[in-house]
């Protein structure tokens, strides 16, 4: 990742929860809930959580599976100081905290059962690198958990993109984090990602199997689920 997208995450992290709740018009609380129910079962104790940001997808995972203990990653030490401040006072000693770039880190293979990552996937630069290596970090049987907006395929979410992505969340991000780029960078980033098609035939080309990919809010976020063979 660029040292300006680390910059640029740095400057907006004391209002990147708002912003978000803002420019989802709140349902990004529900999609994350959605996420983590896919890990709701014992099996899933140990959880990589990928560009895990202000730990919102950490702190879901938590309220949802109180078995889980979550390694939250971030390249950006600012998001994952202000994560830290809103963690609930139970769930300090089930978090650990780590920064490092996704695509570098150094962690055993077959260390967790299970990964997540909530729209972080389009900040990493190389995609197939990154997957190859959360394949090698899963335990036979592991879950990979993905939520991501994708460049779009249906109507609806082509649609979303050249009207309310295009215009409105620059200008409302612009507003509310004082940055005058942030949230073009969220735009042009979906505008030069997979699409959902795409990015299927790359986690099956990684090796990974009974991949699942689910339209939210038609199709303006994804929910994507993938497994390493037993």
């Amino acid at each position: 990742m660029s040292q300006h997208v680390q910059k640029l995450f740095d400057t907006i992290a004391p209002k990147y929860d708002l912003l978000n709740g803002l420019l989802s018009l709140r349902i990004d609380g529900r999609w994350r809930k959605e996420a983590v129910q896919k890990l709701k079962e014992d099996r899933f104790r140990d959880v990589l959580d990928l560009c895990a940001g202000t730990l919102a997808l950490t702190v879901a995972l938590l309220k949802t599976n109180p078995q889980s203990h979550v390694t939250a990653v971030d390249f950006s030490q600012k998001m994952l100081e202000t994560g830290e401040k809103n963690l609930p006072y139970g769930f300090l000693s089930r978090v650990d905290l780590v920064v490092a770039d996704v695509l570098k880190l150094k962690l055993s293979p077959q260390s967790y059962d299970a990964v997540m990552c909530a729209y972080g996937m389009r900040n990493l630069d190389n995609n197939e690198i990154a997957l190859k290596q959360v394949r090698s970090l899963l335990r036979p049987g592991g879950r990979l958990v993905i939520l991501e907006f994708f460049r779009p395929e249906g109507i609806l979410s082509q649609v979303f993109n050249l009207t309310y992505a295009e215009f409105v969340i620059p200008v409302l991000g612009k507003l509310v984090s004082k940055h005058p780029n942030a949230y073009h960078y969220l735009r042009d980033s979906v505008r030069n990602f997979y699409t959902p098609s795409a990015y299927r035939e790359l986690l099956r080309t990684v090796g990974f199997e009974n991949i699942a990919i689910k339209p939210q809010s038609g199709g303006i976020s994804h929910l994507i689920t993938a497994e390493v063979a037993k």
